[in-house]
């Protein structure tokens, strides 16, 4: 007997199969709609909770410190800052503050910080000028060798003067200036380290030749006095932290090994208070190695010479 092979019933299939994809979208939505709710509840409470610190008075900025200024007053930074008491310290934003204060030509870094509940303490660290240079307008270096910030009135402020640069000098593609700004940094740092030989308000004036190289004036200390009739100096206290009568000395230093030279200086200098020979000098010449060429100005009367600091090891010529 031959058995009759059983056919699906298709139409019932289809039926039941979309039966479950409905249910399933329907479920897909469900779950869908679920979840935006519930991104949606947590947005709105957090929008209220964030409304709701930030509004709030007890996190309201009740101190507000300011470290690390020397020349700029706590009044400034605050107003570059955008600060000011009473304001919620959770609404403020620290990265747009600290922006905002590194646009002040003055300062090279800054960090700000919120102590809850009611605290923001600002910490800058200033540029620190160390020299002007002679530029149109006169413009502020720091330590780094950077010139920021133009100089509103020069003649109140008791720093060197550079000399002999130009705008043109100051261009990054030159090869040389590096070198010329390289000088004048060197010099500077030695006078703060040889504050016996050239002290740091002594020294006034820096001028560049870019053939000759660095020459100081500066007032040196004691030996370079105005005589008085006894042959003693005239030791008369005034203003702008020199002696009456006291005048500037050239010091040439030209290109290169700074610090032995100013330790020739500084011998020299030592060798002119025990002798007492040139009281009042114009001009003092360090680009020879092997000698040190002493000029006494026309009070003194006398032309060049050479000086040995170091009679024990070599005549005086």
């Amino acid at each position: 007997m031959v058995k009759k092979r059983v056919r699906k019933n298709y139409y019932k299939n289809s039926r039941a199969q979309r039966r479950q994809r409905v249910i399933r979208c329907c479920l897909l939505s469900l779950k869908i709609m679920l979840l935006m709710a519930g991104i949606g509840g947590t947005s709105l409470f957090l929008i209220l909770a964030y409304d709701a610190v930030t509004q709030s008075p007890y996190f309201e900025a009740r101190t507000i410190t300011v470290e690390g200024n020397q020349w700029l007053s706590k009044e400034t930074i605050l107003k570059q800052a955008g600060l000011k008491l009473r304001e919620n310290i959770l609404s403020v934003n620290l990265a747009a503050v600290r922006y905002r204060l590194m646009a002040l030509p003055m300062v090279a870094a800054a960090e700000i910080d919120r102590e809850l509940p009611d605290a923001i303490h600002i910490r800058v660290r200033e540029r620190i000028p160390v020299a002007i240079v002679d530029l149109d307008p006169h413009f502020y270096l720091d330590e780094e060798g950077k010139m920021f910030r133009s100089v509103e009135s020069p003649d109140n402020v008791m720093l060197p003067v550079v000399t002999g640069l130009a705008l043109s000098d100051i261009d990054s593609s030159d090869s040389s200036s590096p070198r010329l700004i390289g000088a004048v940094m060197e010099v500077l740092r030695l006078s703060r380290l040889y504050q016996n030989v050239i002290p740091s308000h002594a020294l006034r004036r820096i001028h560049i030749d870019r053939e000759m190289g660095l020459t100081l004036y500066a007032f040196l200390p004691e030996c370079n006095m105005t005589a008085t009739p006894d042959g003693t100096p005239a030791f008369s206290s005034s203003t702008d932290g020199r002696s009456i009568g006291q005048s500037l000395v050239a010091i040439k230093v030209g290109f290169g090994d700074y610090e032995s030279k100013y330790k020739r200086l500084q011998d020299m200098i030592f060798y002119l208070k025990k002798e007492r020979t040139f009281l009042n000098l114009q001009c003092i010449d360090l680009n020879d190695l092997d000698r040190v060429v002493v000029r006494p100005s026309l009070i003194g009367g006398a032309g060049s010479r050479y000086i040995d600091p170091w009679p024990g090891r070599r005549k005086e010529v």
